[in-house]
């Protein structure tokens, strides 16, 4: 058994007392790094991320590798502690302790007090995560003690369903398809504890968590129509957050998803909004939804914002979704500003996408952002369409899979299928953050099929929504070139040189400007050169 106390400098102990601690500060940090995570591991490139953000990825794990050997030796007969495969490093909890005793010192808090107080590792990505951990863990060490890492977490938000019906077979079959679907959404997307019901206080039974939102859903047909009414509130106060009321008809598998779809939305942002009722402001479920809608405003800052709160989101809870919505981020940096140095590493879309999809290839979001780079990459386009399609069929109530299978649709001249699924995908948008790309996607998918018109009005709707969104705003350069409207265009370019200087249309040539499905449905045939 060997253990370290996270208070005071660092020092790792075997039963003996001897300091099995390696000596390097990459070691050291490393080591840090796992004791702080959930069970003790993380995997190889949120290792890499933190400690050698300034190489390249084989850099990194060449580094990665000789760490390993360093700690192994400094473990002696206790080297199978650490635990390393292709994909992840771990410390063995049954054999590794970690301890949170306050080190005794009378007056105020000293440096000497903080959480691994002499750990110094020269990159920037390590020396902001453990400033913010020192903070965290000093602020909670001033209130009180606290014996595992797991207490001190934010607990992952619950959300309680409650199903009523007026026992009609059309009604109860409804309610069993809208939790399958509803649940299978919200579980890719975050590891929400979902419960079948709404806990009720009883003296004689444990009682369940209950800081979460209750989704109560009552289903009622008439004919062919079922009426169903959502409410979602806080799951021990009762206070109201939302209710809708929707007639649909009841077999209408698209109309459900649509329906599903809506409430699934409808849940997510109430979690955002309400956070302090529930008081779940720092968990992980939350620091990527917040990165999600952050990702979708496309700016520099928002991107940077968003790669942050997927990475802390990652140290409180390793799952390989909010991986894959890194490299979906870095897809949109490249794509938007033709860079992605802003982000402050050289870590790539492709070998944070084969992370996420060795960690779990069955992951509806994690398939679809690999069909999307996979494309956009230059690989296989019918194995981009299987990732798309599978991923669709896995979660049919994510607009941004639908929206991805309809591009997938298109480069294969699927072009009425591609529309059909970027509609979809609209109707399952309502009025999320992620409305303006999806517009977008919309517009290419009627670009394809050559009616500019709703093209047109995709992209300009996609810029009224975000102004600064530069794909729509080039695609309607091309299309106002199409329909020979001419002061349009020219409006247009203004506006996409006061974001890029150097653009002229001759830019839609280049093999490296950013129009890859432009060039496919040769929309840029008509450009001038």
């Amino acid at each position: 058994m060997l253990s370290l106390n996270v208070f005071g400098r660092f020092r790792i102990a075997d039963p003996d007392g001897n300091d099995r601690g390696p000596r390097s500060a990459k070691a050291r940090g490393l080591l840090v790094l796992l004791a702080t995570a959930p069970h003790y591991s993380r995997s190889r490139v949120s290792l890499q991320d933190k400690l050698w953000s300034d190489r390249d990825a084989k850099k990194g794990s060449d580094s990665l590798r000789q760490t390993l050997v360093e700690i192994r030796k400094a473990f002696g007969p206790y080297q199978d502690i650490l635990q390393a495969d292709r994909e992840k490093v771990a410390l063995d909890s049954s054999r590794f302790k970690v301890s949170y005793r306050l080190v005794e010192s009378p007056g105020d808090w000293s440096d000497e007090q903080d959480a691994f107080a002499d750990i110094d590792v020269p990159d920037p990505e390590f020396e902001e995560w453990i400033r913010d951990t020192r903070s965290s863990l000093a602020e909670k060490a001033r209130v009180s003690a606290f014996e595992a890492p797991r207490q001190s977490a934010p607990p992952k938000p619950a959300i309680f369903f409650q199903f009523h019906s007026d026992n009609q077979s059309a009604s109860e079959l409804i309610n069993a398809r809208m939790m399958t679907l509803t649940t299978a959404s919200l579980h890719d997307l975050d590891d929400f504890q979902i419960f079948p019901h709404i806990p009720h206080a009883s003296p004689a039974v444990a009682r369940q968590p209950v800081s979460g939102l209750a989704v109560s859903i009552r289903t009622a047909t008439m004919g062919r129509h079922s009426h169903i009414t959502f409410t979602i509130s806080h799951a021990e106060t009762g206070r109201l957050y939302a209710s809708r009321t929707e007639k649909l008809v009841s077999s209408s598998e698209e109309a459900l998803h649509h329906w599903c779809g809506t409430l699934v939305q409808a849940i997510l942002i109430t979690l955002r909004e309400r956070k302090d009722d529930l008081a779940i402001s720092n968990c992980a479920a939350l620091l990527a939804s917040n990165a999600r809608n952050l990702i979708f405003r496309f700016d520099r800052q928002s991107l940077s914002e968003a790669d942050r709160h997927l990475s802390y989101a990652y140290e409180r809870d390793p799952r390989p979704q909010y991986v894959a919505w890194r490299a979906f981020l870095r897809n949109m940096a490249q794509f938007q500003h033709r860079s992605t140095a802003f982000l402050g590493d050289e870590i790539t879309s492709t070998e944070l996408v084969q992370e996420a999809l060795r960690q779990d290839g069955n992951s509806p979001g994690i398939l679809s952002i690999g069909a999307h780079l996979e494309y956009l990459g230059g690989g296989s386009s019918r194995g981009s369409l299987k990732l798309a399609e599978r991923a669709a069929e896995l979660d049919p109530l994510n607009p941004i899979n639908m929206a991805i299978l309809s591009n997938a649709e298109l480069v294969l001249d699927k072009l009425k299928a591609s529309r059909r699924s970027a509609t979809k995908a609209l109707e399952l948008t309502g009025g999320g953050e992620h409305r303006a790309f999806v517009e977008f996607f919309c517009c290419m998918s009627a670009a394809a099929v050559s009616d500019y018109d709703a093209a047109i009005g995709h992209a300009e709707a996609a810029l009224i929504l975000r102004p600064a969104f530069r794909a729509p705003l080039r695609y309607l350069i091309a299309l106002y070139i199409q329909k020979g409207m001419t002061a349009h265009a020219e409006r247009a370019i203004e506006q996409l040189r006061l974001l890029e200087p150097d653009f002229t249309p001759a830019r839609f040539l280049d093999d490296d400007y950013p129009v890859t499905t432009m060039r496919r449905i040769r929309l840029i045939d008509t450009i001038p050169v």
